[in-house]
């Protein structure tokens, strides 16, 4: 059995602001469906093999994870043309995070926070071999 991520499920200030990066990063991806519960928006945000289950909180209900508090810090998405993506996010206002900018041998990792100030990265592969593709 092979397993995969299919959805992962993420709590952000704007459910608008998380589909427009994400939006503009898989142009392939679309509001799958939602509703509200207890009171909170909800939306699943992707195509038919993945999607983001995000739920939205009032502004100032909870704090945003950190690297130092428990929660999601970011997820990262495995992606076949970088530039292009690259393109897509800066034609939608979108910065790259400089600091967080890998260009290996076998993999290049760009970073970009939301308008919620949330992290999202982006790895192109550049080699089939997975011994290759991490440094530890």
């Amino acid at each position: 059995m092979n397993a995969y991520l299919e959805h992962a499920n993420v709590t952000v200030p704007s459910i608008d602001e998380a589909t427009r990066i994400l939006g503009a990063a898989f142009p392939d991806f679309r509001v799958r469906g939602g509703g509200e519960f207890r009171g909170r928006r909800w939306v699943h945000f992707g195509n038919d093999t993945t999607y983001m289950a995000l739920n939205e909180y009032p502004e100032g209900e909870a704090s945003k994870p950190n690297y130092t508090h428990y929660g999601v810090n970011h997820i990262g998405f495995v992606v076949d043309q970088l530039d292009e993506l690259d393109q897509r996010l800066k034609e939608e206002g979108y910065e790259l995070i400089p600091e967080f900018q890998e260009e290996g041998e076998f993999r290049r990792r760009h970073y970009y926070y939301d308008g919620n100030g949330m992290e999202w990265e982006f790895i192109e592969y550049t080699t089939d071999d997975v011994a290759k593709r991490n440094n530890y």
